[in-house]
Formats: structure tokens, C-alpha cells, sequence
């Protein structure tokens, strides 16, 4: 099969490029010609991406709302969806199909919408409500992260075989690497990783932080990552008078070796698809506590490998950090929970699943 991935900007740093990156890799080393269209950013991915996939930018520009700048985007992916030769065009965000509502219907490639959040998020544009309407009539395919997530767009827009949950898979990560304590603190780990955003809820981790006290002694929190939100941050850990035990380690490559350093994980985000950090954690084998946002950790954590928390409430996040910091064996029967756990989530079986989605759409 021809296969086109078009996404935002291929050389940001988040979980949908990371999974994107994934799925594209694991598909072209089946056998599948395989092509990424950056939209709004370089050609430069910021995972590794293997040589056979093609990458190609658009060189368009990320921001503004007008309609020729629509209309850009719009023959933009027209273009490409006709001069790779595709089968299949794979959209990495519902929004997309916005733009392809125009000629999609008359498109000789199948066009697969895949939703990397959930239905009760639109992330505060209407035009992803609309995107969502129109790819639930008009599109081939749409993919979602969660089968709870596939029913409500099954209710929602009335649909029984348009729409399809197919997991994230766990990132392949090198099978060794250090694992030993960081030198410059002999303390405990609890790790976060993402983006410094609203959506990933750290001002909530950093409240819920202080309100553990004597629980954090022997403790050191990494937050790893960058974003807009880093100064606040920074500055609500001071106000809040825990900047001893809490490290804004910013964005790194080698995030593995902080998992491997890490003894618990922490996810603070009050919305999520499929979290693709809560997966890594389950992999490196971390007993995890997040919040219990809609789609994702109730999901992931199904194995009892983690605790839930109630979103947006550092008392009870707190209250859950707390119980698992303080319980060496709890925490080991988390871990044994993990690792097992993980077996599901595996890129052979993931990649399986997307190829017969493709077939079930007579695609090549």
C-alpha cells in the first residue's frame, strides 16, 4: 500500500508525533510505501524516523484563521494526496478534514481521520466540531484511541461502521541504558513528562506536590519537557515553597533514561486521547497515579498498574501520590502490573490492527 501521513509539524516534540512516527515506521518496515506531509513545519523530524519514509513540508504558515490561508492548506493536501499516488491519506487530527471537504469525495485515495483526542474535547475551536460532523459523513474511516471514545461518536453522529478504536502503541525504546540512580540526588523519583500546558495540568501537580508534606521526604520531582507554561510554573513551585524538591529538567531526547531512573510516575492532565507518556510508563515497568480524565488513564491503568485520581483536584491527587510514595510494596505490585500490562499496547499488534482497517477499506 501507498500510504500519506499528514500532520500539523512533524518536528515538534508531543505524543501525536511521537505515535505518528511509530505507526508510520512500523508500516513501512512491513512492506508499505510510506510518505509524511508536514504541514507547518520542516521536514526535520524530532523522533527517529526510518530512512525508507519520505518527508516533505508544505511550508505553510501555523497560525491565522483566514480563507486563503484555508484555501492554501486545502490545495495543499489536494496536491499531495494526488502526486504521491496514495491509497490512503491518514489525517493526524480530525480538524484536517476541514480542508478536505471540498474534493475529498471525488478523491481516488481513501481519507482515514485519526482523532488524537477525545469527543469532549475541541480544544476551544468550532471548527473542529464542524471538521468531526463532516468526517463522520464524508470520510472513509475515522480512528479513535478508545472504544469508550468510538461509542460516543457511534451516539453522537448515529454512525455503526464509519468510526474504529485502534490503540497507541508503546514507542520502541532501546532495550538498555542506565538505569542507576542520578548522581546529583540520591533521592526517589516521581516523574511527570509532557508539554508545559494547560491541557497536562502541572499548576495541579505542583499544588497536589505541597499538599503531600512529610510524604515527599527522601522524594524528588522531575518534570520533563517545555512549553509556554514554564515560567509560571517555575514560579507557582516557588510561591507554593517546594522548589527544593522539584526539578524542571525541560525537553530532552533520551527520555528513557528517565523512566529507567524513575521509581513512580505521575499524569496530572485534565484531558487526554490515549496518553502516550502512561503507556512509556507502563513499559519501563513505573507504577503510575494520574488523574482519571475523560479517555486514557481509566483505560491504560486497567490492570491495575496505577491509581486514579479525580481530575483537576490536587487534594486527591495528593492524597493518591501519598498512599503509593509511602507503600514500597504497593508500588512493587503496581510495577509486576505494568510490565505485564504492556504486553498490549506492543507496535507488531497495533500495526496489525491498522493494516486490517486498511483492507477492510479495499486500500491497495
Amino acid at each position: 500500500m501507498k500510504l500519506l501521513f499528514v500532520i500539523g509539524d512533524i518536528s515538534a516534540y508531543g505524543g501525536t508525533e511521537r505515535v505518528t512516527t511509530e505507526i508510520a515506521a512500523a508500516l513501512a518496515e512491513a512492506g508499505h510505501e510510506v510518505s509524511i506531509l508536514s504541514l507547518f513545519g520542516p521536514a526535520d523530524p524530532w523522533f527517529d524516523m526510518p530512512d525508507e519514509i519520505r518527508v516533505k513540508s508544505a511550508g505553510l504558515e501555523p497560525a491565522g484563521g483566514s480563507l486563503r490561508r484555508a484555501a492554501a492548506i486545502s490545495r495543499s493536501l489536494k496536491s499531495e494526496a494526488r502526486s504521491s499516488g496514495a491509497d490512503a491519506m491518514i489525517l493526524v487530527d480530525t480538524i484536517l478534514f476541514a480542508f478536505c471537504v471540498p474534493w475529498a469525495w471525488r478523491s481516488s485515495a481513501k481519507v482515514i481521520c485519526w482523532e488524537h483526542f477525545n469527543l469532549t474535547t475541541s480544544h476551544g475551536t468550532r471548527m473542529r466540531d464542524l471538521a468531526r460532523l463532516a468526517a463522520s459523513r464524508l470520510s472513509d474511516r475515522v480512528v479513535v484511541l478508545t472504544e469508550r471514545d468510538a461509542e460516543a461518536w457511534r451516539e453522537k453522529y448515529r454512525i455503526t461502521d464509519r468510526v474504529q478504536a485502534i490503540w497507541n502503541p508503546i514507542p520502541r525504546f532501546p532495550e538498555t541504558g542506565d538505569s542507576s540512580p542520578r548522581q546529583e540526588d540520591s533521592r526517589a523519583i516521581a516523574l511527570a513528562v509532557g508539554r508545559l500546558t494547560r491541557q497536562k495540568g502541572f499548576d495541579v501537580l505542583l499544588r497536589a506536590w505541597a499538599l503531600i508534606g512529610s510524604a515527599r521526604e527522601g522524594w524528588l520531582l522531575r518534570i520533563v519537557g517545555g512549553g509556554e507554561e514554564e515560567t509560571a510554573l517555575k514560579a507557582l513551585a516557588a510561591e507554593l515553597g517546594v522548589e527544593d524538591s522539584v526539578v524542571f529538567v525541560g525537553q530532552v531526547r533520551d527520555v528513557a533514561s528517565e523512566y529507567r531512573a524513575a521509581s513512580l510516575y505521575v499524569m496530572s492532565s485534565r484531558w487526554e486521547g490515549l496518553p502516550m507518556t502512561l503507556l512509556e510508563a507502563q513499559h519501563f515497568g513505573l507504577p503510575s497515579v494520574s488523574t482519571d480524565c475523560p479517555t486514557g488513564p481509566r483505560e491504560v491503568l486497567s490492570g491495575g498498574s496505577g491509581r486514579l485520581a479525580v481530575p483537576e483536584d490536587p487534594q486527591a491527587l495528593a492524597e493518591g501520590l501519598a498512599d503509593v510514595m509511602r507503600d514500597a510494596g504497593k508500588r512493587a505490585a503496581m510495577a509486576d502490573a505494568a510490565g505485564e500490562n504492556a504486553q498490549r499496547y506492543r507496535p507488531e499488534g497495533i500495526r496489525k490492527e491498522w493494516e486490517a482497517m486498511l483492507r477492510g477499506l479495499d486500500v491497495g
